[in-house]
């Protein structure tokens, strides 16, 4: 009884050892996977952002801390603008960068970038359709904009919502 209690505990200890191997294995894959995910996603961002601010603006970042946490922020610009324009070029960077077949973008955020970064937004969309991949789009005030984007807007609308029947209830 005694000698199947030792081999027991050996047994034991040797799978106890075995289970912290496999965990640390796992923590440091988990952690190459996410510096990985994470330095792909920070370059499509800053190109993105190099496409609409050639000015040189700072572009959104995200730190992938672990598979429950992360922050995602633009350095040393708060603003609402920077907040929407950061959701927007993320939204696009997973468009491009996953099997993610569409996307869909209310007026409501574009509201809030500037008439520059919206008209180079509306070629990062334009150009998904290389990708097989679809945006939907809601879009106010056209005429505001110049005449290459309301062409690139006239060439891609399917469904133009107006009064006097052309609503969707």
């Amino acid at each position: 009884a005694l000698k199947e209690q030792n081999e027991a505990y050996l047994k034991e200890s040797g799978l106890s050892k075995e289970k912290s191997e496999a965990d640390a294995d796992l923590k440091r894959s988990t952690e190459d996977i996410l510096l990985d995910l994470e330095v792909k996603i920070n370059s499509k961002m800053r190109e993105f952002n190099n496409i609409l601010y050639p000015d040189i603006r700072k572009a959104p970042q995200i730190n992938l801390n672990a598979h429950n946490s992360y922050s995602f922020y633009t350095p040393d610009d708060d603003g609402t603008g920077t907040k929407f324009k950061g959701m927007i070029v993320f939204d696009l960077v997973m468009l491009y960068l996953t099997n993610l077949p569409a996307l869909a973008h209310d007026s409501l955020l574009l509201s809030n970038v500037s008439y520059q970064a919206t008209e180079a937004l509306l070629k990062l969309y334009d150009q998904s359709r290389s990708l097989n991949k679809q945006v939907f789009l809601a879009f106010d005030k056209a005429s505001s904009y110049s005449p290459d984007a309301n062409q690139l807007l006239s060439e891609n609308t399917v469904l133009r919502l107006s009064s006097n029947g052309n609503e969707l209830y």
